[in-house]
C-alpha cells in the first residue's frame, strides 16, 4: 500500500458519500486489493488511539470513572474493541453474503467498508484538534464530532446498498445488527478489563 492508494480511498470514500457514480473507479477491486484495505485498519489505529484518549480525559472530568481506570487499560480496551469489532463484523457479512447469493459482491463491500472506516474515523477526530490544542473544551469537541455519527450511518446505507446490492430492508437490517454488535463488543470488553465502567466507542 502506498501513498497514492490511501488518498484514492479516501477520495472514493467521499465520492460515495456525495453519490458520485465514479467512486468505484478510485478503489483497487482485486483480490490483492482487498488484502490492502486491511491496511485501513493499521492506518485508523493511532487515530482512534488519540480520540481514546480525548475520551478518557472527558469521561474523568466529566463522569467521574475513578481513579481505579487507568489510562492504559482504557486505551487497550478502546483499540481491542475496534479490532474484535471490525473483525466480527466482516466475518458475519462474509457468511450473509453467501447466504444470499450476493458473495460476488463481497470484495468489493469489503474494500469500500475499509477505506470508509478510515475516512469517517479522521472526520471524527478532526473537530477533537482544537480541543486538544486548548482552543475549546472537550465538550464542544464531542458536540462537534457527533455529526460523524451520521455521516458513518449514511455512508454504510450507500454500500450495504449500491455495493453489495442488499435491498432496502435486508439494508437497514445490517446496520442495525452493527450497531448492536459494535455496542455489544463495547459492553462485554468493558465488563471483562474495566468492570463497573462502561465503554463507548
Amino acid at each position: 500500500m502506498n501513498i497514492a492508494e490511501i488518498t484514492n480511498g479516501l477520495t472514493g470514500a467521499w465520492r460515495i458519500i456525495i453519490r458520485d457514480a465514479n467512486a468505484k473507479d478510485c478503489f483497487d477491486l482485486s483480490a490483492a486489493g482487498a488484502m490492502r484495505s486491511f491496511g485501513a485498519l493499521l492506518l485508523a489505529l493511532p487515530v482512534i488511539f488519540f480520540t481514546s484518549t480525548l475520551s478518557w480525559r472527558f469521561a474523568r472530568e466529566a463522569f467521574d470513572i475513578g481513579e481505579d481506570v487507568s489510562y492504559g487499560l482504557f486505551i487497550t480496551t478502546e483499540l481491542a474493541s475496534t479490532i474484535i469489532y471490525w473483525a466480527l463484523f466482516l466475518a458475519a457479512m462474509a457468511r450473509v453474503s453467501r447466504m444470499l447469493k450476493l458473495d460476488a459482491y463481497f470484495t468489493p463491500y469489503l474494500i469500500t467498508y475499509n477505506w470508509g472506516t478510515l475516512f469517517t474515523t479522521i472526520a471524527f477526530a478532526l473537530p477533537l484538534i482544537p480541543h486538544a490544542l486548548g482552543i475549546y473544551s472537550a465538550t464542544a469537541g464531542f458536540m462537534l464530532a457527533m455529526p460523524v455519527m451520521g455521516l458513518l450511518a449514511w455512508y454504510r446505507w450507500q454500500i450495504t446498498r449500491e455495493v453489495l446490492g442488499a435491498e432496502a430492508g435486508l439494508a437497514f437490517a445490517i446496520i442495525v445488527f452493527e450497531v448492536v454488535l459494535s455496542l455489544s463488543v463495547d459492553q462485554i470488553l468493558g465488563m471483562l478489563l474495566m468492570p463497573g465502567v462502561g465503554v463507548s466507542a
